[in-house]
């Protein structure tokens, strides 16, 4: 065996399963037909939809793991070993690999793997084993309170789904329930979901009604339930249930149903898992019951961190907590000042509208009032209740916007009719005062009260911008006036004052920025998406960027967002109030790498939006 060949076996025998065949000679054969793979940073492996007739072994470089719905599934590095999962299916993949950086690949073609996998029962049991393994000691790791943020919503499932046809009626539906001691039955029409039934359903839509036995259950069940896919991350179901209020939620895969978790299973793998502070929020019954559970934010956001959440799941997570913290403000200030007397929509503006929002971050929100809204006869509610929930909510550890964006300032309370106006004078005249509005007023969510305020609202913001090319030029500039701290010869721009001298800012600088961009191309397009994350895939839908630019971006972000929350986790750790300064001397040679890489997307794709929304300078 040649030196080469030779080099390739030492490597791959370092690592399992193949350290633990290093003595079998039909290792060497194998090795003779590797193949050595060059892939650059952001080139597919597998591909979406790609067949995969290969196991591939990274022998330095990182590979990223996604679902088909495009969830972060894992991040690969040196000795890790893919593809083995679609060999097992005969080629289909349901998930895609791409390269987060410039990575050296071995190829090992399938007939290897499969005889392999035939013959030699610890490499078998390396594939088949191995994954039941680490997800039983994840889920029966009870001193981690994280465990559900990360694992998938499959792994959740103790048994197979029990269903019955949409034409039985409720005695047999009942008697179903009972014989397998569930309580949620899946109602399917031809194998598909077409319903729910649950203990609930029974006792509200039944007995209470006096309904007979013998009507078909179709008539009672909770018809399109809303679901979740097997692949999802099980922290999504958490908020998903939380957020809708339900129970019981079924799992879907290929469009059938495969089971159903309910708030029980994920209290008994979970009982105090952060994100069951959603829960205890509506529970309080007093402002200094919620300012307690406020102190808990610190570490709630340290452990989404430590458990290599990303930064899509950890902006949803402290968003929804946020969006928690002002609707039972809201529901304790209607209890104390009684109904409100007109129809209005408590908005949350920015970060949090954009389910983006992290730790030490301060509270940006409005008002939309119905137009029958008169100042001499509602004003005082609407101000008191304003204020209830903008103070609690700095007690809360959600500080008073600075720049008094509020509900609690008369000037953010306004009806349908005036907002509307108001956002047409900022596209038709797009003035400076205006343009400072667009990053925080452009992002606007409906979080309590009638949410079709809101969307009507949306909707008549997103009529107006879309057809305004001098407004679309005039934010384009605008959002090129915030650059990433890039200069010559890739060397990082620092911009602190006194103690932080020697740092850059990486939300001023690196989030900002493609936030800034992303929501020009989204109001170009008339995107309804809010999430920046989301926005980038309508873009890329839509062609409005060079082939993989969207992408670029999305990569960028993640990397620029991780850099930035694992820097506040490190200041809360040390006992420091977190901010968004960034020393680079603290950087790895990796991070630096990559967030220079990123921050060069970024001025690259702000030199795109002058050609495509030009105007006058």
């Amino acid at each position: 065996m040649d030196v080469e060949l030779s080099e390739i076996l030492d490597t791959l025998c370092e690592y399992a399963p193949f350290s633990d065949l290093k003595d079998e000679p039909i290792l060497q054969d194998m090795v003779k037909d590797i193949e050595i793979q060059y892939v650059r940073a952001g080139e597919w492996v597998i591909a979406p939809e790609a067949r995969n007739d290969t196991l591939f072994f990274i022998r330095s470089g990182a590979i990223e793991n996604k679902s088909k719905s495009g969830k972060l599934l894992r991040r690969m590095h040196e000795g890790d070993i893919f593809g083995s999962s679609s060999l097992l299916r005969g080629g289909r993949s349901s998930q895609t690999m791409r390269a987060l950086e410039d990575s050296l690949l071995y190829r090992i073609p399938a007939r290897w793997f499969i005889q392999f996998y035939s013959e030699f029962d610890a490499f078998s049991d390396f594939f088949e084993l191995s994954r039941e393994v680490r997800l039983k000691t994840a889920m029966d790791n009870q001193s981690s309170d994280l465990s559900l943020m990360t694992c998938p919503v499959h792994s959740l499932l103790r048994r197979p789904p029990i269903t019955a046809s949409h034409t039985v009626d409720i005695k047999t539906a009942a008697n179903i329930m009972a014989n397998e001691r569930v309580s949620s039955l899946l109602i399917t029409e031809n194998d598909a979901l077409v319903g729910i039934l649950t203990d609930r359903d029974l006792r509200n839509r039944v007995v209470a009604q006096g309904l007979p036995l013998d009507v078909r259950v179709d008539m009672i069940m909770t018809q399109n339930p809303i679901t979740i896919d097997a692949g999802d991350f099980a922290a999504e179901a958490v908020l998903k249930m939380m957020a809708t209020n339900i129970h019981h939620l079924p799992v879907i895969k290929n469009d059938r149903p495969v089971g159903v978790i309910s708030t029980g299973d994920l209290v008994q793998r979970e009982s105090h898992g952060s994100v069951y502070v959603i829960s205890d929020i509506y529970k309080q019954e007093d402002v200094e019951g919620l300012v307690a559970i406020s102190k808990k934010m610190s570490h709630i956001f340290t452990q989404l961190v430590n458990a290599d959440a990303n930064t899509q799941m950890i902006g949803n997570a402290m968003s929804h907590i946020g969006v928690a913290f002002v609707k039972r403000l809201i529901q304790l200030a209607e209890r104390q000042l009684g109904p409100a007397p007109i129809p209005y929509c408590f908005l949350a503006l920015g970060s949090q509208a954009r389910e983006e929002q992290i730790i030490s971050t301060d509270q940006d929100n409005a008002l939309i009032l119905h137009d029958r809204y008169d100042p001499a006869l509602h004003g005082d509610y609407f101000r008191e209740l304003s204020d209830f929930v903008c103070d609690n909510l700095d007690r809360c550890g959600y500080p008073l916007c600075t720049g008094d964006i509020m509900a609690k300032n008369p000037r953010w309370r306004l009806s349908l009719s005036d907002w509307k106006r108001t956002f047409g004078e900022w596209i038709e005249k797009p003035k400076a005062e205006a343009l400072l509005h667009v990053s925080i007023f452009f992002d606007l969510r409906g979080i309590y009260g009638d949410k079709t305020l809101a969307r009507q609202l949306n909707s008549h913001i997103r009529q107006l911008a879309k057809t305004n090319k001098g407004f679309l030029s005039a934010l384009a500039r605008n959002a090129n006036q915030r650059t990433p701290p890039l200069g010559f010869f890739r060397q990082f721009v620092l911009d602190g004052e006194g103690k932080q001298s020697r740092t850059f800012n990486l939300k001023s600088r690196g989030i900002a920025p493609i936030a800034d961009l992303v929501r020009v191309h989204a109001l170009a397009l008339g995107s309804n998406k809010l999430n920046t994350f989301e926005r980038l895939e309508d873009i890329e839908e839509a062609g409005v960027m060079p082939d993989g630019r969207a992408r670029d971006l999305i990569l960028a972000l993640e990397m620029i967002g991780m850099v930035r929350i694992k820097n506040q986790k490190t200041q809360v750790e040390a006992g420091e109030e977190p901010n968004n300064k960034m020393d680079p001397e603290t950087l790895s040679e990796f991070e630096k790498r990559h967030l220079r890489d990123a921050f060069n997307i970024v001025s690259r794709q702000q030199e795109f939006l002058k050609y495509r929304y030009p105007g006058k300078g």
